[in-house]
């Protein structure tokens, strides 16, 4: 870089031999790099590269946790059912992908809506296995419905299911008493060892899914997206048709 007192040249030939060197790049240098996770976005089809695994789509700024969840968790423990993987694992693996699933969604609606210091330690800090009080939670705080067009009987099923992880994960399936105490489930005894069948692993999995998308849903009410790059995909799409 040569400079005098009325201007300031920039040889870009040695900029080039700087930024291809393993050494200090220049001060003003700025590297775009592939990030972790490349997504398209479902709502606009704007194309992302972001850091981490989930994220807002930076055109339209839906979030991309729904997709993942639908597109590569559950398909992938569906497959591996098919396979023959254990149904115990499977209702492990989706209830620890949901409750990482809508603790994203937690720590979203802490930080982008206000509220006291314990709704946020709340939000930030605790697991979702509990069905009752998640439901509650996302009701009463933001008037998000968790189970919004599922019967009852499905309801109490899938807060089994959830509570079930636990005794797959630390247990080896033998029912224990904080089993007993916090899921209702009057269908087993203590001491007792359970295993799922591939049936009640699959349902789990649509239970989830239907859970996930009233958390998706209710979460962009609050937080709306960008309506003109999601219409102008949309209407692209009806004209190809």
């Amino acid at each position: 870089m040569a400079q005098d007192a009325g201007s300031t040249t920039i040889d870009m030939d040695a900029v080039a031999d700087a930024t291809a060197s393993a050494g200090e790049k220049p001060a003003f240098y700025v590297s775009e790099q592939s990030q972790q996770r490349k997504f398209a976005c479902g709502a606009c089809d704007e194309f992302n590269d972001i850091l981490g695994r989930f994220g807002h789509c930076s055109r339209c700024g839906t979030r991309s946790d729904l997709a993942d969840f639908e597109g590569r968790s559950i398909v992938e423990i569906r497959e591996r059912l098919k396979a023959g993987d254990a149904p115990d694992s499977a209702v492990r693996d989706a209830v620890a992908a949901f409750d990482s699933f809508i603790a994203q969604y937690g720590k979203q609606l802490a930080q982008l809506v206000p509220m006291t210091k314990q709704r946020k330690a709340r939000l930030t800090g605790k697991a979702f296995h509990d069905l009752k009080e998640v439901r509650s939670t996302f009701s009463d705080w933001f008037d998000i419905d968790v189970c919004r067009g599922m019967p009852d009987a499905e309801i109490n099923k899938t807060q089994v299911m959830l509570r079930r992880r636990h005794l797959y994960e630390h247990n080896g399936g033998e029912v224990d008493q904080r089993y007993l105490d916090e899921s209702g489930d009057t269908t087993v005894k203590l001491k007792q060892v359970i295993h799922e069948s591939a049936e009640s692993a699959h349902a789990l999995l649509g239970s989830l899914m239907k859970m996930a998308k009233n958390v998706h849903t209710g979460f962009h009410d609050l937080i709306p997206p960008l309506e003109g790059p999601i219409k102008a995909f949309a209407d692209q799409t009806a004209h190809r048709r």
